[in-house]
């Protein structure tokens, strides 16, 4: 295949090579005639006022008068100059001079003849490798056409020039050939072998060897392909170390519990004659296990299924403001248990196509989160805005904060950054992967602006019609 496109790029290569360089020559012998026509022209003008001045009767081949060699000299010089012949027809068509000395006293029409003596302008005619003029001899008193003067010139010079210029031509073009075959071999080769070093680099990785990867050499196109390849792998090993990684952390995440569980259910059945006090807060902090495990299953299932129906929204008009006055209303029992003041301001009434069962989780989470991890005390301030294409939700709280080197992490499944107090709120580290993903199916847009120890800012963007 390499080859054949190697040929046929030569083949293209030659053939607008021999359609330009025939142009050319083309232009070359269009040039050379008209050059050559004009000069014919300048000099049959020349002798046609020589006539108007002397009287067609002296250069006429019947003159007798001691003038008559001089003219016939003037005549046949000028036929030399132009390389051809002169003929002089008089207005009744008759031949008065030729300079060949054959056609004296003979008659002869054309069209162009017709023409020129009706006062007709005559462009150059070609006729039998020859160039034709003709040239009109006004009489001074009244003006008409009392003769014309012909010139014909061989073209001969034109025909050899350009007979050379197609001959070289010829080798050029051959030449070129040539070097563009032996240029194209070699550059086919190269490419082929260059493909086929990739192909086997190609299959080593196929064969489960990622940690190889593509040289990034060679000509810019090789060096994109090979650059774009080992992005692509490199990809694919984020991705696993991902998996791999989401799993471990899964793993740990639900063995945690079980194993506190597993703890507390052994000290019980170690132990004789427990009193029944210490046996219910046992009890007690068993079932917390067990919520706990319950909901990182739910979590877990919850992005499992988006993951799986990433277009399975039910889409609907729905009015956000009433929709996060329900969140607030739901969480606020969180918040009054540590003194914490929620506060709602909507700048406008807004209304989009959203699914809200999903929105309100994504929202639900980020809100808790800001209650979560704020001071006792403390403060979540949510805010409701609208353009004439989006919306924006705003949760600002003067918690804990997030580090600067976090912030891009957050959004990741199980990332947490203080595992201990995660614990102790009762987090899963799922809460703002699963917000992430609903306002991506949305095509929207979350950001968060943060310091530590001064609180965070999360800004949510959605479009007011969904575009799916």
């Amino acid at each position: 295949m390499t080859y054949v496109v190697g040929i046929i790029c030569m083949l293209m290569f030659n053939i607008f090579l021999s359609m330009a360089t025939d142009h050319m020559v083309r232009s070359y012998e269009k040039k050379a005639v008209e050059e050559k026509a004009s000069y014919v022209e300048r000099q049959c003008t020349i002798l046609a006022n020589q006539l108007v001045l002397n009287g067609i009767s002296a250069y006429s081949m019947g003159d007798t008068s001691d003038n008559r060699g001089a003219n016939i000299y003037e005549l046949e010089q000028l036929a030399n100059d132009i390389s051809g012949r002169i003929l002089i027809i008089d207005d009744h068509f008759e031949i008065l001079a030729d300079t060949y000395n054959k056609n004296y006293g003979q008659y002869y029409v054309t069209d162009e003849l017709i023409d020129a003596f009706d006062g007709k302008d005559v462009d150059y005619s070609l006729a039998d490798s020859n160039i034709q003029v003709l040239s009109a001899v006004n009489n001074q008193e009244n003006g008409e056409v009392e003769a014309v003067v012909i010139g014909i010139s061989s073209m001969d010079d034109i025909t050899e020039m350009l007979y050379y210029l197609y001959t070289q031509r010829a080798t050029l073009i051959g030449l070129f050939f040539l070097i563009t075959l032996i240029v194209t071999i070699f550059l086919v080769m190269f490419m082929r072998r260059r493909f086929q070093n990739m192909q086997r680099e190609l299959d080593i990785i196929a064969e489960g060897h990622q940690e190889e990867s593509l040289p990034e050499t060679g000509f810019q196109e090789f060096y994109r392909m090979s650059t774009s390849f080992n992005r692509i792998i490199n990809r694919y090993k984020e991705l696993e170390n991902s998996r791999q990684e989401f799993v471990s952390n899964v793993s740990h995440e639900l063995k945690t519990p079980i194993t506190s569980m597993k703890i507390l259910a052994d000290s019980l059945l170690t132990q004789e004659n427990v009193p029944a006090e210490i046996y219910a807060d046992f009890m007690n902090d068993i079932v917390h296990e067990i919520d706990r495990e319950n909901q990182i299953i739910n979590d877990l299932l919850t992005l499992v299924k988006m993951d799986k129906t990433r277009a399975d929204l039910n889409i609907a008009p729905t009015n956000i403001n009433e929709m996060l006055e329900v969140l607030l209303k739901r969480i606020s029992p969180i918040a009054e248990k540590r003194n914490i003041t929620i506060r709602l301001e909507t700048m406008r009434q807004v209304t989009a196509e959203v699914d809200e069962v999903k929105l309100s989780l994504a929202c639900n989470n980020i809100i808790e989160n800001a209650v979560k991890y704020n001071h006792d005390g403390g403060k979540v301030d949510v805010s409701l805005n609208g353009d004439h294409k989006f919306f924006y939700i705003r949760v600002k709280d003067t918690g804990v904060g997030i580090p600067e080197d976090c912030q891009e992490q957050i959004f990741e499944r199980f990332y947490r950054v203080d595992k201990a107090r995660s614990r102790e709120t009762g987090g899963t580290g799922l809460g703002l992967a699963i917000s992430r993903n609903v306002i991506l199916l949305h095509k929207g847009s979350i950001r968060v602006h943060s310091k530590e120890g001064e609180g965070a800012t999360f800004i949510i963007r959605i479009p007011l019609n969904y575009l799916g």
